[in-house]
Order: structure tokens, then C-alpha cells, then sequence
């Protein structure tokens, strides 16, 4: 349940009565990563901007317009169900501009522990910050997965971003197999941005 700093949100479902702003689950066949998608089509794409705001204005500095220079946490919470003996791992990417993943835009992961025709839920996040003069990320992730715990506030995944303009501050998130076992099934139950 968001509180009262939610900024963007999506949550989990499979019906389209849900409305169309709801992520389905997926389905990993392979271990090709797939990005979740929502029910209107394309990926889920979140970003930190309040509605009002102005992407285009980006010259720097241009400190506190569009979360720049203030901090915000990026967070999923997920469940994953196998159909036979795999690892889930669940990828948090920044900068999404189409559906082709760019490893380089990693920010946050987690995986499960092996799952033997298994069910565990978990959650990721990572506290950010964005400046308009470094053009960058930098923060730090957490999360839990199963038995698979990261404790405290680990390092990012990269903190090599680059972030030319709050138009480019997005966020995605994605699924991917440990093994190619055919029929795991992983859904995001909620997927959100939170002000700090």
C-alpha cells in the first residue's frame, strides 16, 4: 500500500477490468530477461516527476525541479512460483527508453534462492538521487527475496548511469529465469516511487 509520498504507481493484476495502468505477470520460458509489462501494452515505465513538472526544463543547475538533487526510493515488491528447480532474478533499470535491455542500466537485483517447484515473494528497492550537474545516479538497494536477504544498504549495481535530463530519470523492471525452466511464473505485486 503506498503512503502518503507515493509519486507513480503501478500494482500487480491480470485482469484488464483492473484498469490499465496494472502489470500482468509473466511468464519465463527461457532465460531471456523480460521487462514486466502493463495491460494497456508496452513496458512499465515509472517516473519520479510530479505531474506539473516540466521534463524539458533540465539546464543545470536546476536543483529541486523534477527531483533533482532531492532523493527518492524506487521499490517492488514480487512473488515468484516455479515449475521446477530455478533461481528468479528480479532487475531494477534506469533510463528504459524501449523495450531492449541495456545491462549498463542496471541500478538495483536481487535473486531468489533455488526454488524447487516453489513459491517466494520478496522485495527490492533502491534510494536514489539524481543531479543535474553530474548527470548520474547515485544511492544505495536493499531487499529480500525468499531466503535470499540483502542486509543494510548494499552498493548499486552501477553507479555509471548516465542521466542526460529529467526526461531520461525512468525506471523498469524486469524478471528473468536462472535455468531454462519452462512455465515459472513471477508477478509484481506493486511496483512504486516513493518521495523521501
Amino acid at each position: 500500500m503506498p503512503n502518503a509520498n507515493t509519486i507513480s504507481r503501478y500494482v500487480g493484476g491480470n485482469s484488464p477490468a483492473q484498469g490499465a495502468n496494472v502489470m500482468p505477470s509473466i511468464t519465463l520460458v527461457t532465460t531471456t530477461e523480460q521487462f514486466f509489462p502493463v495491460q494497456s501494452g508496452g513496458t512499465a515505465i515509472l517516473f519520479p516527476q510530479p505531474t506539473p513538472q516540466v521534463l524539458a526544463a533540465t539546464a543545470a543547475p536546476s536543483f529541486a525541479s523534477g527531483f533533482d538533487g532531492l532523493p527518492f526510493r524506487v521499490r517492488a515488491a514480487f512473488k515468484a512460483t516455479t515449475a521446477g528447480t530455478s533461481t528468479i532474478i528480479i532487475n531494477l533499470y534506469a533510463n528504459q527508453v524501449g523495450t531492449t535491455v541495456v545491462a549498463g542500466n542496471k541500478v538495483a537485483t536481487i535473486t531468489s534462492q533455488s526454488l524447487v517447484t516453489a513459491s517466494a515473494s520478496g522485495w527490492l528497492e533502491a534510494t536514489l538521487i539524481w543531479d543535474s550537474i553530474a548527470k548520474v545516479l547515485s544511492g544505495g538497494q536493499q531487499g529480500s527475496f525468499g531466503t535470499t536477504v540483502v542486509t543494510g544498504n548494499a552498493a548499486l549495481s552501477n553507479t555509471a548511469i548516465s542521466i542526460p535530463a529529467l526526461a531520461n530519470l525512468n525506471f523498469a523492471l524486469s524478471a528473468t529465469n536462472g535455468s531454462s525452466v519452462v512455465g515459472n511464473i513471477v508477478a509484481c505485486t506493486e511496483f512504486v516511487i516513493d518521495a523521501v
